[in-house]
């Protein structure tokens, strides 16, 4: 929970990279999620994410690319999202002061989004994942 007053002071961060022009496009915020189910270890989201990837034109190859977090096969903008968000966890919530060569493809307000995007998602899994529906998790446990 030592991410939650960050994460407050930053929706409107949080907000603004889900829509308007400087969103991040969905094929690149779950390049994002199926690195951090790696890095996280997180059961439940290492089985939803791919599924949910391939549905939004990713390949079995750049599925398996994100998961390890290597950038070169995926998108552009989805490596470089990919690049900053293991920066941040890197820095257990904290953005580096370099921006990685990778990150610098975005813009500074998709790098802000995805600075309380990943604080949120340390945060949920360090609270065990109750805000995840139950049936996500069952459905997760039996895939």
């Amino acid at each position: 929970l030592v991410q939650l007053p960050a994460v407050l002071r930053g929706a409107p961060d949080l907000v603004s990279g889900f829509s308007g022009p400087g969103r991040l496009r969905p094929e690149s915020r779950v390049a994002v999620q199926l690195r951090l189910a790696r890095l996280l270890g997180c059961p439940p989201c290492r089985a939803i994410f791919p599924t949910l990837a391939r549905k939004l034109g990713l390949s079995q190859d750049q599925v398996d690319a994100a998961l390890r977090g290597e950038v070169g096969p995926l998108p552009e903008e989805a490596g470089a999202a990919m690049s900053w968000m293991e920066a941040i966890v890197a820095g257990e919530g904290s953005p580096p002061l370099v921006v990685p060569e990778a990150a610098r493809r975005l813009s500074e307000a998709q790098r802000r989004h995805l600075v309380v995007f990943t604080r949120f998602d340390l945060m949920v899994h360090a609270t065990g994942l109750m805000f995840l529906p139950h049936a996500m998790i069952e459905r997760a446990h039996t895939a």
